[in-house]
């Protein structure tokens, strides 16, 4: 028998403010239990540095006052201080989470599969967004209570693909938080596009951008610090965790932890293996429970993370877009194609 999906959909347009603020109203009770229950939160705003805090906001609000509006937006629809949702949106210049992705590109035919990993409470409080902005680009993405869309996984009207992978950047700095850069990057036109927007000259901290295009056929993977950047095409296979593996920033000074290099050995040595390449072979390799606690398949424990669902996308006349709830809920997946957000 199928359960129920925990997920739930929203969807909303308008400006940026009214999009927030529609955001907010709906999902009041699940971005207000968050801000008082989560351990995590407790501890950013508990240890926040006020004088960084201060200057991270007024750059943002340089910037990027539209997304600033929105974070506003959100804040008066849910009644949740304002000022602790823009620290809540800050927070990827603090602690960081996990998550794996994997991708195939055989000739014009891409799939790319993500686990979204995070406390676990966000099962339940996590959501997803059809954003249809008044002056911007429709997309669709999964989204965190009380954050504005952008850093888990997303696609929009253009055939843009987006997923991310939190990086444990070397040279941190006083600049444009990295969200606000995600929210910015998920409305490009190309992959090109999305590069330079990802490469914001004043960016605060790093992350691993994969990103897909519909109409290019083309994937690549950007992995960023705040000052440099190393951009791989990808043809073939390819595997990323959390901790920078190209060519070009594998020599930087980085804290890896245990289980970023353990998923990350183990889907190296799991996609090298795969004779022919399915979404099936995908999802298998996102479900993998070996090296507990440290498996692809995140169930918690000691240093390590949530898988709270798994994306896979299906690029290829158009973009097939699955979620998959934890396996044990056993719930059919949510489907989504392009034409939900034309």
């Amino acid at each position: 028998m199928c359960g129920a999906f925990p997920l739930d959909i929203f969807q909303t347009s308008g400006t940026n403010y009214e999009m927030g603020s529609e955001i907010g109203s709906f999902f009041k009770a699940k971005i207000t239990k968050f801000v008082k229950s989560s351990e995590m939160f407790k501890s950013i705003r508990e240890n926040v540095d006020v004088r960084r805090y201060e200057k991270l906001r007024e750059l943002a609000t340089s910037y990027f006052p539209q997304y600033m509006e929105e974070i506003r937006g959100i804040s008066e629809g849910s009644g949740v201080d304002f000022q602790d949702l823009v620290i809540l949106n800050f927070k990827y210049e603090y602690p960081l989470t996990s998550c794996s992705t994997i991708v195939f590109k055989i000739g014009n035919r891409i799939i790319l599969g993500h686990n979204e990993d995070n406390d676990k409470e966000n099962e339940e409080n996590s959501f997803l967004i059809i954003a249809r902005p008044r002056h911007g680009t429709p997309f669709i993405s999964y989204c965190y209570p009380g954050m504005i869309p952008g850093n888990a996984f997303s696609f929009n009207s253009n055939g843009i693909i987006m997923t991310g992978n939190a990086m444990p950047t070397p040279d941190l700095r006083v600049g444009v938080p990295r969200h606000l850069i995600d929210r910015f990057v998920i409305e490009a036109p190309t992959i090109d596009d999305a590069v330079e927007r990802a490469l914001f000259s004043r960016r605060a901290s790093g992350f691993s951008y994969n990103l897909a295009s519909l109409r290019e056929k083309r994937v690549i993977n950007l992995e960023t610090t705040s000052q440099k950047h190393y951009l791989t095409e990808v043809n073939g296979r390819f595997f990323h965790t959390n901790h920078y593996v190209s060519s070009g920033l594998n020599n930087v000074k980085q804290r890896i932890g245990k289980s970023s290099l353990q998923r990350y050995r183990k889907g190296i040595e799991t996609i090298n293996k795969i004779d022919e390449v399915s979404e099936q072979s995908v999802i298998e390799t996102l479900s993998s429970a070996e090296n507990k606690p440290y498996s692809i398949y995140a169930s918690g424990g000691r240093g390590s993370s949530w898988t709270l669902y798994t994306a896979i996308f299906n690029i290829s006349d158009t973009i097939l877009l699955k979620i998959y709830a934890r396996k044990e809920r056993k719930c059919d997946p949510l489907i989504f194609t392009t034409k939900i957000i034309e």
